[in-house]
């Protein structure tokens, strides 16, 4: 009876044998629970999450939005998969450490999570066991009725807490939007009349500048200074006049700028200029000679100003003429 019994455990042991070697390793529930017994209301508090599994298994972890309501996920630390073993008794861990905050009220919390492992047909979830965790409050624990004083009285404090003070980024963008709004309609209405006033102010200087430079220089006119002073008040002349109207002035000889200006003052002038620069002859007119130059700047600058304030009022500048052109009729 032995000799049949054995072997017919030795062919049984050989059949299950193979099968056996290629069963999975153990499975595990995943493990999830509170790294803290007590938690504050708007405190950040963590929770730990561990799951094994076969090497050859996709694992998902739980989704932060929705898996861990109504507790808020502010981060997730997320460790790498560690493997032990070989062959079919591998096991590998993930593991990940949720960093919590709580609003709720309850003096008792919950929280149990699932894992996901990926099948060839669907998603399998398996959930960690339900943690607890108490929450710790700074209210004083309200007493029972028949323990509770018949009267109360409310504590004044009359302390005053200093508070930061805050800058007002909104009012300031407010306030700022406002003044270009400001700046922009004066801009639009004014802005015309605006440039030609600084148009005319900065011509009015260059002139004045100009005649208390040019009068310095006509004052120290000498015998023995003529000709240095003569060639410096001509070219600061031809320069200002360049700034009057855009003309090469500088590089025209005598003789063109007299054609230029039909003057016979003008070309005289000229003349006694060149002689005290390249004669040094000094006369009682030499000083009258540069006087007149003066004054055909200032002629210049008055044709100018005027020019600049007939194209800042065009409407002006059509009214006379019409007028000019009516009283033309009339006669």
């Amino acid at each position: 009876m032995k000799q049949a019994i054995l072997p017919l455990f030795l062919g049984f042991w050989l059949l299950i044998g193979p099968v056996r070697g290629q069963m999975p390793p153990r499975q595990f529930p995943p493990t999830g629970y509170f790294l803290t017994d007590s938690i504050e209301i708007g405190r950040p508090f963590r929770y730990s999450l561990t799951y094994h599994h076969a090497p050859t298994v996709d694992v998902l972890f739980p989704d932060t939005a929705h898996s861990f309501a109504p507790y808020r996920v502010q981060k997730v630390a997320v460790f790498a998969t560690q493997t032990n073993g070989d062959g079919t008794r591998a096991v590998s861990r993930d593991s990940a450490v949720y960093t919590l905050v709580s609003f709720e009220t309850d003096s008792v919390q919950l929280l149990r999570v699932p894992v996901r492992t990926i099948n060839a047909v669907d998603c399998t979830a398996q959930w960690t066991l339900t943690d607890t965790v108490f929450l710790r409050s700074k209210l004083a624990r309200s007493l029972p009725d028949s323990l509770a004083p018949r009267s109360l009285t409310l504590a004044t404090e009359t302390t005053l807490a200093p508070l930061q003070q805050q800058f007002n980024y909104g009012a300031l963008l407010i306030g700022f939007l406002g003044v270009s709004l400001v700046l922009g309609a004066l801009y639009l209405m004014f802005g015309r009349l605006a440039r030609q006033q600084w148009r005319l102010y900065v011509l009015n200087r260059r002139h004045v500048r100009f005649l208390r430079e040019y009068t310095r220089l006509n004052e120290r006119i000498s015998p023995l200074t003529a000709a240095d002073i003569a060639n410096q008040a001509v070219v600061m002349w031809k320069l200002y006049l360049e700034q009057l109207d855009p003309q090469p002035y500088s590089s025209l000889t005598t003789s063109e700028l007299a054609d230029r200006f039909h003057d016979e003052r003008v070309a005289n002038a000229l003349r006694d200029a060149d002689q005290m620069i390249y004669g040094g002859t000094f006369t009682a007119q030499s000083q009258s000679a540069l006087l007149v130059l003066s004054d055909v700047a200032t002629q210049m600058y008055i044709r100018s100003r005027t020019a600049l304030s007939q194209t800042a009022n065009p409407n002006e500048e059509n009214n006379n003429s019409a007028t000019s052109s009516e009283s033309a009729s009339s006669s």
